[in-house]
């Protein structure tokens, strides 16, 4: 790169003095012609390099690991929103204060989701829907965000 900076600085070094030496008349513009083409071809001397250089740009990507504590808070996140998702579901159908745990695990970048906990101590369900099964009703709206069996739910009450 010094190098570079210093064929530029001698290139404009040079060409001071040449417009100092040279008289002024009709050769004057075609020297001047001439130093600027050298000059155009320094400036651009590392692209031609680079360009006459056989490198080859390896962009393969499968070389990259993904890194693992960064996938991980990724796939915990999802877990969170579904948890959310399905609380606020239940809330909006009448079931309030109903925490959901979701257990799962990571299997080759693939999210997998084990069981899911129900902790109903705390639920306050609304008089409409007292006469609904609440079992069957919760394990059909955890159904809609995931593909866990009924046996796959646990309730704790």
């Amino acid at each position: 790169m010094s190098g570079y900076i210093l064929s530029i600085l001698g290139i404009v070094i040079c060409g001071i003095v040449i417009d100092i030496i040279l008289p002024s008349g009709g050769i004057n513009k075609y020297v001047k012609s001439i130093f600027s083409i050298f000059v155009v071809a320094v400036i651009l001397s590392p692209l031609i390099n680079f360009i006459n250089s056989n490198k080859e740009i390896n962009l393969n990507f499968e070389e990259y690991e993904v890194q693992e504590n960064i996938t991980n808070y990724i796939f915990s996140e999802r877990i969170r929103a579904i948890e959310s998702s399905i609380e606020n579901d239940l809330s909006e159908n009448g079931f309030k204060n109903i925490d959901i745990k979701i257990t799962y695990s990571v299997e080759s970048n693939e999210l997998i989701i084990i069981s899911c906990e129900v902790f109903l101590e705390n639920a306050e369900i609304s008089p409409d829907k007292s006469h609904i099964n609440k079992y069957e009703f919760i394990s059909e709206t955890v159904n809609k965000y995931s593909t866990l069996g009924n046996e796959e739910i646990k309730f704790h009450e």
